[in-house]
């Protein structure tokens, strides 16, 4: 998905983001490690794959990996740099205090507008 939104194609990756995030709806909110790969039409709830284990360790990064490609979050020179395309669905994204190049930096984006800048105090 972070590829998708690398190369630009980031509709495709936001499509990829909220499928994922209606799956860990049906998974108590976390991702197992697969699932089941039946279409949307055939079932009405994602289907776990018998031996997959949940909570998944790796698997507990990928919101963040989300939140990541919508936001188009990247370091550049030392900054923390944002070129967001939300979808409709998610609205706004806001971020306080994260921690990068010794500093606290706050995001926030909506739509494909953002910003980034140092935190206060």
């Amino acid at each position: 998905m972070l590829g998708l939104a690398r190369y630009g194609f980031r509709d495709e990756a936001n499509r990829v983001a909220l499928a994922l995030l209606d799956a860990a709806a049906e998974f108590g909110d976390r991702l197992p490690e697969a699932m089941a790969g039946f279409a949307r039409e055939r079932t009405l709830a994602a289907i776990p794959y018998p031996t997959a284990c949940s909570p998944q360790a790796w698997a507990s990064g990928v919101p963040l990996n989300l939140i990541r490609a919508m936001l188009g979050l990247r370091p550049v020179d030392g900054q923390l740099v944002v070129d967001p395309a939300l979808p409709p669905e998610i609205g706004r994204i806001q971020i306080r205090g994260i921690a990068a190049f010794g500093h606290r930096w706050d995001v926030e984006a909506v739509g494909s507008e953002g910003y980034v800048r140092l935190a206060a105090g």
